[in-house]
């Protein structure tokens, strides 16, 4: 069972009272005691501090954000059965599985797959999108509305909180984009890029 700050801050203060409480129920008070005393003291306050440390630390959960667009869920028929069959498993698991609103799969300028809250824009990848399949290296915004290049995600789903661009190839991505900031865990991002090693390997079968 984990502890948040909250909950380590109504331990502390309860360990506090009950020793005050048991402090002035005994008859008979001995040096012992004391010292017995303020160890419990001091432990409860200990335990209250990191509780207050701990709830400055933790991550605000953010709202669920309204999100414009239709549910939607758009493929390119020029793509073989084996390769949609995977990709519409694979979108439909994150969709369901984790914190995700939309998705975009985009492969050599051309959008192939589009699921969940959907814009009826083109989208068109700009630097941050590029620049994850350059390095082939997963980038999380966990937070959109602090970051500059927001505006390059606005034709995939305006608004939009939080995003992962997973690479593929070098001329493939996934882009994924959360209700709310802060959304996706270590483990979503793991498994989505274990799934993009996956899809390139169906893409390099199928020449795509």
């Amino acid at each position: 069972m984990g502890f948040n700050g909250k909950s380590l801050i109504l331990i502390g203060i309860t360990l506090f009272i009950l020793q005050i409480i048991n402090f002035f129920s005994i008859e008979t008070i001995t040096p012992e005691l004391e010292r017995a005393q303020v160890l419990a003291a001091i432990a409860s306050l200990i335990i209250i501090l990191i509780g207050f440390l701990f709830k400055q630390f933790e991550p605000l959960a953010g709202e669920q954000a309204d999100l414009k667009g239709e549910n939607k869920f758009i493929f390119d028929k020029n793509i073989p059965d084996e390769v949609i069959d995977e990709l519409a498993w694979g979108s439909e698991a994150i969709l369901t599985s984790t914190a995700a609103a939309a998705i975009l799969i985009h492969n050599d300028g051309v959008n192939i797959l589009r699921r969940g809250i959907t814009s009826n824009n083109e989208f068109n990848p700009g630097e941050t999108c590029l620049r994850s399949i350059k390095d082939m290296k997963l980038i999380s915004l966990a937070n959109t509305k602090f970051y500059p290049g927001r505006y390059e995600f606005f034709n995939f789903c305006a608004d939009i909180p939080s995003i992962l661009v997973v690479p593929i190839n070098s001329k493939a991505f996934i882009l994924i984009g959360g209700w709310r900031a802060k959304c996706f865990t270590k483990s979503d991002e793991k498994w989505i890029n274990n799934w993009s090693k996956k899809i390139s390997n169906i893409f390099s079968k199928n020449n795509i």
